[in-house]
């Protein structure tokens, strides 16, 4: 049964927390648009990794890059080298290949998180699982941050370059900044640390802590369900009243405590008297002197 008041749910109980709340603002993140923002040009322009919303005008969508990024791109060439074309971005694409890596990157790692949590519930929800459970949410929780950072690194190295910073228009060119949404999944990131943290602490209650403060299988199996579990001091106050047996107080209206002999309550006798008590006692008159053997 779930407790608690146990060290090992408390545990549980935390890395479940810490990994939904990273995997909640990753996915905040990842649904707004808000990873890169300009507003020097009299208007906001927010560029995602799936949503482009240029201000006031309608969003566009990844899904529709090939349409968009097709009437960016013209065939330059040299006057002086004939036949040296190359593509010239006339204006900033809404969409480079690695915004498909990093929102793939991110949809991996949200998954991987679900997975970990799920590993965790079933921890709580059935002990006798709690070992291999946790060893499967380490590894998914594991992957999942390794995941992140790689996404978040993929995304700052390419947000630096020069057609990625910079928004190309028709007459001025803008730098771009980084917005909230990229902030939110740092922090998400940051909180997914937190979790893989205690997640190696979950670890290590599991498999080096006493099985009875770990709650494991064989303790469920060797006590029940339903019923109590005797700790070090329910069982010294049994041993207590087992000792009282043949001890018990006087019930009548004569006697009282403060009548009560010691000797009699503790059941004690001097090893002297115990002694004279196995010798039997004879008793001879005066007149039998002559007549003792």
């Amino acid at each position: 049964m779930f407790d608690l008041r146990s060290r090992l749910s408390k545990v549980q109980l935390a890395t479940l927390a810490l990994t939904a709340f990273g995997n909640f603002l990753l996915f905040i993140a990842t649904l707004t648009p808000s990873w890169q923002v300009n507003t020097d040009i009299g208007r906001s322009i927010q560029s995602g990794l799936w949503i482009y919303c240029p201000g006031q005008s309608q969003c566009w969508y990844i899904f529709s890059d090939d349409l968009i990024n097709y009437y960016e791109r013209v065939d330059v060439c040299r006057f002086f080298l004939i036949g040296d074309c190359r593509k010239k971005l006339l204006r900033t694409p809404y969409f480079f290949g690695w915004h498909y890596a990093v929102l793939i990157i991110l949809l991996i790692t949200m998954t991987l998180a679900v997975g970990a949590m799920a590993a965790v519930g079933i921890g709580m929800a059935k002990p006798r699982w709690v070992r291999m459970s946790t060893i499967v949410m380490d590894v998914l929780l594991a992957f999942a941050f390794l995941l992140c950072c790689v996404g978040l690194a993929v995304f700052l190295i390419n947000a630096e370059m020069l057609e990625s910073r910079y928004l190309i228009g028709v007459k001025n060119t803008f730098e771009k900044q980084y917005g909230y949404s990229f902030f939110l999944a740092c922090f998400g990131m940051a909180v997914l640390l937190f979790a893989q943290m205690m997640a190696i602490f979950l670890t290590s209650t599991v498999f080096f802590m006493r099985e009875a403060d770990a709650g494991t299988a064989e303790q469920i199996d060797h006590f029940g369900h339903g019923q109590r579990h005797f700790s070090p001091v329910d069982s010294r106050m049994s041993d207590f009243a087992a000792m009282r047996v043949g001890n018990a107080f006087p019930m009548g209206s004569g006697d009282g405590y403060s009548k009560m002999e010691p000797t009699k309550f503790l059941d004690y006798r001097p090893q002297q008297e115990q002694q004279q008590q196995n010798v039997r006692q004879f008793v001879y008159s005066p007149s039998d002197v002559t007549s003792i053997p």
